[in-house]
C-alpha cells in the first residue's frame, strides 16, 4: 500500500511574476498566486526560451517536488544557481519536495489542500536509487544566494523559502 502524505498549502500566498521549475506535470503554483483572475506571468522553467528569462526579472520562482529526480547534487546546484540569475533581488524562491536517501525508492500519493479548499491528488515517484533529495543538501546550496526566511519539515517532506540577497 503507498504511502500518503497530505500536504496543507492553505495560507500559501504567491504574487507576483513567477517562475515555476516544473519537471513534472504538478501546477498547483497556479493555484497559489492571488493573482489567478488577473494576468499574471507563470513561466515554466524547464520549456525555457532564455530570451524571455532574460527579458523578465521574476519575483518569485518555485520548485514543486522535483529536485529529488535529480541524481548529482551539482545539477541541483547548477539549476538553482542559474535560476537565480533570472529572480530580482529580494525576490523569493519559495522549494517544497521529499526527502530520499540514496537507495531508496519513492512511490507516495500526495494530497493537496489548496487555498479555495479544493483537493488536488499527485504521486511521486523516483524509481533512482542514486538520486539523494533533503532537506539539509537542498538548504546549504540554497544559502550560496539566499537568506532563508522559514523552513518546515514533517513525515517526508520539507518546505524552504528564500530570499535572494
Amino acid at each position: 500500500m503507498k504511502k500518503t502524505l497530505v500536504l496543507n498549502l492553505e495560507n500559501i500566498k504567491i504574487k507576483g511574476n513567477i517562475l515555476d521549475v516544473v519537471c513534472e506535470d504538478l501546477e498547483v503554483i497556479h493555484n497559489l498566486s492571488e493573482d489567478i483572475q488577473e494576468e499574471m506571468a507563470i513561466d515554466d522553467f524547464e520549456n525555457r526560451d532564455i530570451k524571455t528569462l532574460e527579458k523578465n526579472k521574476y519575483d518569485v520562482c518555485t520548485f514543486f517536488f522535483n529536485l529529488n529526480s535529480f541524481w548529482n547534487i551539482n545539477k541541483k546546484e547548477n539549476l538553482i544557481n542559474e535560476m537565480s540569475d533570472y529572480i530580482k533581488e529580494s525576490g523569493e524562491v519559495y522549494i517544497w519536495d521529499i526527502n530520499k536517501n540514496i537507495g531508496e525508492l519513492i512511490d507516495v500519493k500526495l494530497k493537496c489542500i489548496l487555498p479555495n479548499k479544493k483537493i488536488k491528488e499527485y504521486k511521486i515517484k523516483n524509481n533512482n536509487i542514486f538520486s539523494s533529495s533533503n532537506f539539509e543538501e537542498t538548504k546549504k546550496i540554497l544559502e550560496k544566494t539566499f537568506k532563508i526566511e522559514e523552513t518546515k519539515v514533517w513525515e517526508d517532506i520539507y518546505f524552504i523559502k528564500g530570499i535572494k540577497k
